[in-house]
């Protein structure tokens, strides 16, 4: 009877990473399992970052972001993907270029996208090994 209650409901998904920071190169973001909220069908996976899509539908992607970026270091790349492919426009760029000092900043993305059942989305870091705090990612099937 439960699971026939949650067969029809839409699912809402949010993973957040609160560490001290990210310093992925070339890779997904991961989550700690404790800083997940799922309800409905599907989720994130805490040890992949993936969502996998249980059905065949619209969702809306979001993830936000701090990056720290002091003089010398490379710049933050980060996008999302669907199966492994960059979505267009999902990029942040984060760079900072003076002789000395830094820069904290706030960004992320929003997307709303088609996805069938098995497809999988997560974002990654192509460099942040400059440092990204406070990272969420949130799917919602629409």
């Amino acid at each position: 009877a439960e699971l026939a209650k949650l067969k029809g409901k839409k699912g809402h998904h949010c993973s957040v990473n609160t560490g001290y920071g990210i310093a992925t190169v070339q890779g997904p973001v991961t989550f700690s399992p404790t800083k997940s909220l799922s309800s409905g069908p599907g989720g994130i996976s805490s040890s992949t970052g993936l969502f996998t899509a249980a059905r065949d539908g619209i969702y809306t992607l979001t993830y936000s972001l701090r990056a720290d970026n002091t003089a010398g270091e490379k710049a933050v790349w980060v996008w999302m993907r669907k199966n492994e492919q960059q979505i267009s426009g999902t990029y942040h760029w984060s760079h900072y270029t003076g002789p000395s000092g830094g820069v904290a900043e706030q960004g992320g993305r929003t997307m709303i996208v088609q996805l069938v059942k098995g497809d999988t989305v997560d974002v990654y870091c192509q460099d942040c090994s400059a440092g990204v705090y406070y990272f969420s990612f949130c799917v919602s099937e629409e």
